[in-house]
């Protein structure tokens, strides 16, 4: 009978022909040469109901590579693979059909694997043909005796092939999903359906999370982007003060007069220079500024001479607005970034002269109160105040603080103020009472401390 097997052999060789390299690539893709099937109670119902319909002694599932042959039995999976020269079910593998041998050590095509079988000498196998049409192994019925099986035991039989084909099919689907997920996946750590599943499950999870972030992600950059544009107003809104300045001491030296003119004009050229000094060191630390700690450190500040740049910087701005700048009398040391806290007392400073009050002799008061590790800075005005319900908002951009009075400005330098303040890991505090003033305090690291 075997001999009519081998007949049609090369007819259905060139019809179902695949290399021994895609086949091993099959077969590995199944996880069983990662022993996959470690689970020792795995398709043992199947087979164990293969053998009650077949009335056999014995029955396994052998798959096939191009050298091997793997064997799932009912006790699971046999620890080392097998020659697949030395497998009967190669037989069935090659015709790819339903093929039966009453009696091995009688078949001449079998007889020199009789040793192999034991006592078993009737063999009956039903392919196991996956949806890519590869026959990948096959279903072994054996027995000690020679067995007849009628059309209805054959049939429930090739449902049973075709169950555990279909068992392999979604392994293997479930493997591929997992390593397009995670290529580090190994399969012998999963050693049934339900581990599988649930790997998938939990990497399907943490993609979505992953896009779920992606997202945020997304929107932050969206709101980064739109800080960067607010950064770009804020810095031509504070840049205009040394201008203001320049344009103010150049207009008193076209206006001079009297006989302590070249003294005057004298003291206007080095207000010039020096407004002139802060705006190119302002424009060459726009980029420090926005990369933040990349491109420039901390360092020791004199408290003091801050505040003597700043009254340059704000010089037109003091005068025209009448307003008297009281500073602390004695210096004290911080540790930060110079020019970003430069921009902080500017801006504050600056806020306190816009909302001055012209009904009263207006002041911005500098003082500061030394803590263990920090300075608590406090700059008070008694300008018009700020309304309660608006302190909430002052720190957003393009927020004012008055709508009573026409200011100008674009109402965005308390929220510059607030995220330097906020990158120290301290809090930028406003108390205010409308008519009577507001006070904005804050802590810097002292020279001994550290940002």
């Amino acid at each position: 009978m075997l001999i009519y097997e081998f007949k049609i052999l090369k007819m259905l060789h060139s019809l179902f022909y695949i290399s021994n390299v895609d086949l091993d690539k099959v077969i590995s893709s199944y996880g069983i040469v990662e022993e996959l099937s470690l689970n020792k109670e795995y398709l043992k119902e199947t087979i164990e109901l293969a053998m009650e319909v077949a009335g056999s002694s014995a029955c396994y599932i052998s798959i096939l590579d191009s050298e091997r042959q793997y064997v799932i039995s009912s006790s699971g999976m046999k620890d080392f693979p097998l020659l697949k020269k030395e497998s009967i079910c190669q037989f069935t593998v090659s015709n790819r059909r339903l093929t039966i041998i009453e009696d091995i050590s009688c078949d001449e095509g079998t007889c020199h694997l009789e040793a192999s079988q034991g006592e078993l000498s009737y063999y009956a196998g039903f392919p196991l043909i996956n949806n890519e049409k590869v026959a990948i192994g096959s279903l072994c019925i054996m027995d000690v005796q020679s067995k007849n099986l009628n059309d209805s035991q054959i049939r429930i039989l090739e449902l049973v092939a075709s169950s555990i084909v279909e068992k392999f099919d979604t392994r293997r689907r479930l493997i591929k999903l997992i390593k397009d997920i995670n290529k580090n996946f190994k399969p012998a750590e999963c050693a049934d359906i339900n581990c599988l599943s649930g790997e998938l499950a939990h990497l399907q999870s943490e993609v979505l999370q992953t896009k779920n972030n992606m997202e945020i992600e997304r929107e932050n950059l969206k709101i980064s982007n739109r800080n960067l544009s607010q950064f770009a107003h804020r810095i031509a809104h504070d840049i205009k003060a040394p201008l203001r300045s320049i344009n103010s001491f150049t207009q008193l030296i076209q206006l001079k007069n009297g006989k302590d003119e070249k003294l005057k004009e004298n003291k206007y050229y080095e207000y010039i220079n020096s407004s002139i000094t802060q705006l190119n060191r302002m424009i060459d630390n726009l980029l420090s500024i926005a990369e933040f700690k990349t491109n420039i450190s901390p360092v020791d500040v004199s408290i003091s001479q801050l505040i003597d740049s700043v009254e340059v910087l704000l010089y037109e701005r003091i005068n025209s607005n009448k307003v008297k700048l009281i500073k602390p009398e004695i210096d004290v040391q911080v540790y930060g970034y110079e020019s970003l806290l430069k921009q902080l007392f500017q801006n504050i400073i600056a806020n306190g002269i816009k909302y001055s009050d012209n009904e009263k002799d207006s002041f911005v008061k500098i003082s500061f109160e030394l803590k263990p590790s920090s300075v608590l800075v406090s700059i008070s005005d008694n300008g018009i105040g700020i309304a309660e319900e608006n302190l909430k908002t002052i720190f957003e951009p393009y927020q004012r603080i008055s709508n009573e009075v026409e200011m100008e400005g674009l109402g965005i330098g308390l929220d510059t103020c607030k995220m330097i303040i906020d990158d120290m890991g301290k809090e930028l505090i406003v108390s205010s009472e409308l008519g009577v003033g507001s006070t904005f305090s804050f802590e810097i690291p002292s020279s001994l401390g550290q940002i």
